[in-house]
């Protein structure tokens, strides 16, 4: 069983095909369904794996066409699109066979963009929001939950397993700590839906939620590295607008991710050191949701951003 982030987004080749090395696994979903960054992360991996040197991702845009399965492994098809002396394009089918078809269904198609190096004739980039506690001063998510929810008896001992049930995947291949300016590390993701945030005074689009993340363990490849930063930051955006606003997964007949555009800014990210990723929702309604997602390196360094649009279904409303 795959116990590394690079060993979860790991590829095998198959002819024209490059098939998923594990079976994904579920996060933020008491269903067999898979995390969507799985999606993500290994149809930037299989594109990467036909780039030619020289070129970095830009951009990697795409659809959840359908549902993962936990039970059976993914299947990559990269085709090249467009080849010029400055960029590449490549469309991606990730399909997966299930047991009661013999044809691989589509789960999702995307669009991955390489672009070669040029010389910048401006260079900066946007700071946070806000300023937020340092990764050094701030606590791992096992710590925050056990020692300051768990043992002071502010959570119950089956919240604290249902915590765990719902976001257990990242405790093995990266570390966070959430800041605790950020409303995810006041209410638990969102779970404990009555504590009190210090941004309730704040519009839902001006509120923000922040952590450092790193991979914990090494990752060898730019490949590697800028699939491992996709399938980190597909996480939180689709049921975000919950969090945010006193509610949690129960609230919501459904709540997952429609679409992803995924930009990167430094074509070299070192995902196993330190970054801080910020995320706030920019617009609800209509039953979808809008967010966002942006990354800093240590030295205040715009890396990537992606956006994502979600449905958030009513209770009840699917069966009207």
């Amino acid at each position: 069983m795959a116990s590394t982030l690079a060993e979860h987004i790991a590829l095998k080749k198959a002819g024209p095909h490059y098939i998923s090395s594990s079976k994904p696994q579920r996060m933020g979903n008491a269903a067999p369904i898979a995390y969507g960054g799985y999606t993500i992360g290994l149809g930037i991996h299989a594109a990467y794996k036909i780039a030619p040197d020289g070129f970095h991702l830009y951009s990697a845009m795409g659809h959840y066409l359908r549902a993962v399965s936990t039970d059976t492994h993914l299947i990559c098809t990269p085709t090249e699109l467009r080849r010029t002396r400055n960029f590449v394009t490549y469309r991606v089918l990730i399909e997966q066979k299930i047991k009661s078809s013999d044809q691989p269904r589509l789960c999702m198609e995307l669009l991955v963009d390489f672009h070669k190096d040029e010389p910048s004739l401006l260079n900066y980039s946007t700071p946070p929001t806000q300023t937020y506690s340092h990764w050094q001063k701030c606590l791992p998510w096992e710590s925050v939950i056990e020692d300051q929810w768990l043992k002071k008896g502010k959570i119950s001992e089956s919240e604290f397993q249902t915590f765990n049930t719902l976001f257990g995947l990242t405790r093995d291949l990266y570390e966070t700590r959430p800041c605790p300016e950020g409303i995810t590390g006041q209410n638990l993701m969102g779970m404990i839906k009555t504590v009190q945030t210090t941004q309730d005074q704040l519009s839902p689009t001006a509120k923000t939620s922040a952590d450092w993340i790193r991979a914990k363990h090494p990752l060898q490849t730019e490949g590697e590295h800028i699939a491992s930063t996709g399938f980190i930051m597909d996480g939180i955006l689709s049921f975000l607008p919950l969090t945010h606003n006193h509610m949690f997964f129960d609230d919501a007949d459904a709540c997952s991710s429609l679409d992803f555009a995924f930009r990167i800014f430094s074509p070299t990210p070192k995902v196993d050191e330190w970054h801080l990723r910020e995320v706030i929702n920019h617009c609800a309604g209509y039953g979808r949701t809008y967010s966002e997602s942006r990354l800093w390196d240590e030295q205040g360094n715009l890396i990537a951003c992606m956006t994502q649009q979600s449905i958030l279904r009513v209770p009840g409303s699917a069966k009207l």
